[in-house]
C-alpha cells in the first residue's frame, strides 16, 4: 500500500510556507498575501519490499548461469563467489614488513652456510653419521636437515594460526627458517657430540637451541615479546623432541 510523505511548499509570491496535505494537494489555495495558486500534488513513496521477496528475473538469471557450462567452470557461478588465490604470506595479517637485504637475505644465508659447514664437520665424530660410509652419512645428514626445516616450518605455521602473526612472504620466510633451523640443529648436535651423548649434553643443547631461536626470531621477524616466546616454544619443542629421538639412536 502506498503512503504519502508530508512536505512543505512555498507561496510563489511571498515565500510563505504551507503544509502539503491530502486536502490541499493539487487544489487552488489563497495565500494571506492575496496570491492564488495551485498546490503541488502529493508525492507517493514506493512500496517497501517484503524482507523475503525474491526477484523472479534475477532468480531465473542466476539459475541459468549456474546451469550453463560457463557457470560450472572456473569463469562463473560459485567460482566467482569463491576465487582461488595463491598463498603469498605465512600470515593472516595483511600488513607487509619492510624489506631489508641484511635481515631478509644476508643473515639467513650466513646462518645456512654456517650450519651446513658445522654439520659436515661433525660427520667423523657423530655416531649417527660416522658409522657408515660417506655417501650414507651424507644421506642421513640430509634427512636430518630436512627434518629440522620441516619441524621449524610446522611450528611457525602453528604459531601463525594461533597468533595471526605475519612472517612475511613465503619465499623469504622459508629462507630465514631454513637458516635458523639448520644452524640451531648443527649447534645442538655439536654440543651432544662434544659431551659424548651424556644426559647433560641434551639439556644444554635444548637450552642453547632455545636461545638461538629467541635471538634469530627477534632479529629476522617483526614479532613482539609474546609472539616470539610462543613461536620459539613451539618450534623448539618440536625440534628438540626430534634431537632426542635422533641422537638417542646413536648411543
Amino acid at each position: 500500500m502506498n503512503t504519502f510523505a508530508s512536505i512543505n511548499f512555498p507561496c510563489p509570491e511571498c515565500g510563505a510556507m504551507f503544509a502539503l496535505t491530502a486536502k490541499v494537494a493539487s487544489r487552488k489555495i489563497q495565500c494571506p498575501c492575496g496570491r492564488v495558486f495551485v498546490a503541488p500534488p502529493m508525492p507517493e513513496l514506493p512500496e517497501e519490499p517484503e524482507p523475503y521477496d525474491i526477484d523472479g528475473n534475477q532468480a531465473a538469471a542466476g539459475s541459468q548461469a549456474m546451469s550453463s557450462p560457463v557457470g560450472r567452470g572456473t569463469g562463473g557461478g560459485h567460482a566467482e563467489l569463491y576465487p582461488q588465490h595463491r598463498i603469498r604470506s605465512l600470515s593472516t595479517d595483511d600488513s607487509e614488513p619492510e624489506f631489508s637485504a641484511v635481515r631478509d637475505r644476508v643473515v639467513p644465508i650466513v646462518l645456512l652456510a654456517a650450519g651446513l659447514s658445522l654439520r659436515v664437520g661433525e660427520i667423523p665424530y657423530d655416531r649417527t653419521l660416522g658409522g657408515a660410509n660417506l655417501a650414507a652419512a651424507l644421506g642421513v645428514m640430509v634427512f636430518q636437515i630436512v627434518l629440522a626445516g620441516a619441524l621449524m616450518l610446522g611450528g611457525v605455521l602453528v604459531a601463525s594460526k594461533i597468533l595471526a602473526t605475519n612472517f612475511g612472504p613465503v619465499g623469504t620466510a622459508l629462507l630465514k627458517l631454513s637458516g635458523m633451523a639448520i644452524f640451531a640443529w648443527a649447534v645442538g648436535a655439536a654440543i651432544v657430540v662434544a659431551l659424548n651423548y651424556e644426559i647433560r649434553a641434551y639439556v644444554i643443547a635444548i637450552h642453547v637451541i632455545f636461545i638461538i631461536y629467541s635471538v634469530t626470531f627477534w632479529m629476522l621477524f617483526s614479532l613482539d615479546v609474546q609472539e616470539a616466546i610462543l613461536t620459539v616454544a613451539i618450534c623448539a619443542l618440536l625440534q628438540n623432541a626430534a634431537v632426542l629421538v635422533v641422537f638417542s639412536s646413536g648411543k
